[in-house]
């Protein structure tokens, strides 16, 4: 037992679990089980603890107790409502998601965000929606603004807004929310991935086609090109080459790197 090898003590054994007798002395020592047991932690990072060793593992993965690994998380079946309006594929420490026609999958990949254009109403009196704006926009257009109702075609009912503060509020404006405030400017944290959105902009099932919000502009707007998220943000992939895909992109590591989430080599 140990590293390096000792021979086992004659039971009835002296120390408790954890600890082995020091072959010169005697005394409890210790048992470094990162070091004696052979591919403990696997996947992840272990470290000795007095008496015992904890397995850290990374982010999208969790401890077997029972083969004391580390294993991947299937996000697609763990989180409830995962992928809302969309397809769930899951991926070594993370997932992404697949999205219809009409949906638009969020920069990071793990959402789908609705942007077919729709029609906001800006009242509610006793249930019933009024004062339909003359624009097409989309339900986060409308209801992350100032819209109280709003419906995906003329002859459908409208549906109200989800109230602010609510978790149905949060999940349909984060989006919103993580709009920079300055496009011109980089964002402040170069590890999140940004929206390719630009304020009063939100990315049309069709790159020509561009559904401007209620408030007018405070910078000009621009058609958003979806194409290409390499050109789009220089960032991505650090210590690789970023290689666009259909709506998306995915890394390649440089020799003696490992892919990290999504856009980084370790």
């Amino acid at each position: 037992w140990g590293h390096p090898c000792e021979m086992c003590p004659a039971q009835p054994h002296p120390c408790r679990r954890g600890f082995i007798p020091n072959i010169r002395t005697g005394a409890c020592q210790d048992v470094d089980e990162c070091q004696a047991i052979p591919g403990i932690c696997q996947g992840g990072n272990c470290i000795n603890t007095v008496g015992s060793f904890e397995c850290k593992c990374p982010a999208g993965h969790k401890f077997n107790e029972v083969t004391q690994k580390c294993d991947d998380i299937d996000e697609c079946s763990t989180i409830p409502g995962i992928c809302d309006g969309g397809e769930c594929s899951n991926t070594v420490s993370s997932y992404f998601c697949k999205c219809p026609p009409g949906f638009y999958t969020a920069p990071d990949g793990l959402k789908c965000i609705d942007v077919r254009p729709g029609f906001c109403f800006s009242t509610l009196s006793n249930g019933r929606c009024g004062n339909q704006l003359p624009q097409p926009l989309s339900k986060m257009q409308c209801c992350c603004d100032s819209g109280r109702c709003w419906a995906s075609a003329p002859a459908t009912a409208p549906e109200m807004c989800p109230i602010r503060s609510t978790d149905e509020y949060r999940k349909l404006c984060t989006v919103a929310a993580m709009l920079p405030a300055r496009p011109d400017l980089p964002p402040a944290r170069p590890d999140i991935i940004p929206p390719p959105l630009i304020p009063g902009v939100y990315p049309p099932p069709h790159p020509e086609i561009i559904y401007p919000s209620r408030a007018p502009p405070i910078h000009p707007i621009l058609p958003v090109n979806l194409t290409d998220y390499c050109q789009a943000f220089r960032h991505l992939c650090r210590n690789g080459r970023c290689i666009p895909t259909p709506g998306s992109y995915r890394c390649e590591c440089n020799k003696g790197f490992q892919l990290h989430g999504r856009e980084e080599c370790l």
